[in-house]
């Protein structure tokens, strides 16, 4: 066999995946969103950047609502699950979903359901390991909170951008958290399963609500991801990120609750350890990991976290796309479901935790 021919079919193996059917392209997560929402009482759709085209969709908006939200959904590029859990979490907002009644009744929620739109139009024709924006700058390092272009020398380097808040996406995202001054923030990725807190940029625990927070994400470990890792990210990942939106709303913005969720991991079950453990031990046996003990789990974990800058260059776009998505449709509908149930619960255990405040 000679070698181009060779060539050609190794290109056509590694290219051999299909963007799945049952995924939505962002054009058709616009489409969906403006169709639900028509008969939707008190949620809107509103454009908030003409390049790239970015839409947010609000709930109670200027209503005096006790409390304010903020979600942000696709961040990162490759991570389709991502604004496709926005784009269900929007649906079940709007089918009289009695789950959605307390975030109806207390908040006023803002939600951007798929911040990266040009290049997850790239994701969907095949690139599926891309992760940065359309300028090639990784969104999740361009924010103002300790923002560098230095990076942990244990990981391959980011890419920042020139300076805090060069992108169209960041400056949106910017500008209407600081009208929008939410009470809690949300920003939702994939690629591990984690449930972090603040500080990406630091190992150090803040102190500031810090208690409120666990309280909060025990719960949702308990009920919705017993084998996320949990607390504080620098200090769980065990490297540093500078520049993460999720250290922005909490330092600089001030916004005391803030979160990242981290919901899908290529082969690890998001519902029990022991179903992690069991995976672990089937890809040590095909000599894929060499991990057989449950303290290994954390590495594991850490792999392909957002906060993570490994690079994916030498993996098959199929093997990106597995690693952060559900490629099947009754996980993929599981998924979207759970973590919507997780967001709801986090919300309004939010709203009461602040109701309890204000009456002590």
């Amino acid at each position: 066999m000679n070698n181009f021919i060779l060539l050609v079919m190794i290109f056509l193996n590694v290219h051999s995946l299909e963007f799945p059917q049952f995924y939505h392209r962002s054009t058709d997560i616009y489409i969906e969103i403006a169709q639900t929402i028509e008969k939707c009482d008190g949620v809107e759709l509103e454009m908030v950047r003409d390049y790239p085209k970015l839409s947010m969709v609000t709930l109670n908006k200027n209503q005096n609502k006790p409390n304010k939200g903020f979600v942000l959904f696709g961040e990162h590029a490759r991570e389709l699950i991502s604004p496709e859990t926005g784009l269900h979490f929007v649906k079940k907002l709007c089918n009289q979903n009695e789950d959605m009644k307390s975030i109806k009744d207390n908040y006023e929620l803002r939600m951007i359901v798929n911040l990266n739109p040009l290049s997850r139009e790239k994701v969907e024709s095949g690139d599926f390991c891309k992760r940065e924006n359309e300028n090639g700058v990784d969104l999740n390092r361009n924010y103002k909170s300790h923002w560098s272009k230095d990076h942990d020398p244990e990981m391959v380097r980011t890419a920042p951008g020139p300076f805090a808040f060069s992108e169209a996406e960041t400056q949106t995202v910017r500008d209407e958290l600081k009208k929008f001054s939410p009470h809690v923030f949300f920003s939702i990725h994939s690629g591990t399963l984690a449930l972090f807190t603040p500080y990406a940029y630091s190992k150090e625990q803040p102190s500031e609500n810090i208690s409120n927070m666990m309280q909060i994400l025990t719960e949702v470990k308990e009920k919705h991801c017993e084998t996320c890792k949990m607390g504080s990210c620098g200090h769980e990942i065990g490297y540093l990120s500078p520049g993460t939106s999720m250290d922005y709303a909490y330092d600089d913005l001030k916004i005391p609750y803030s979160f990242t969720f981290e919901i899908y991991h290529g082969g690890l079950d998001v519902r029990t350890k022991k179903h992690a453990l069991k995976f672990l031990e089937v890809q040590s046996s095909h000599n894929k990991y060499k991990i057989t003990h449950e303290e290994k789990l954390d590495q594991l974990l850490r792999d392909h976290s957002c906060f993570a800058t490994t690079s994916t260059k030498e993996m098959p776009p199929d093997e990106c796309f597995k690693y952060f998505n559900p490629e099947e449709k009754d996980q993929y509908d599981f998924y979207v479901e759970n973590w919507t149930q997780a967001i709801t619960l986090s919300l309004n255990r939010v709203a009461e935790q602040r109701q309890t405040q204000q009456q002590s």
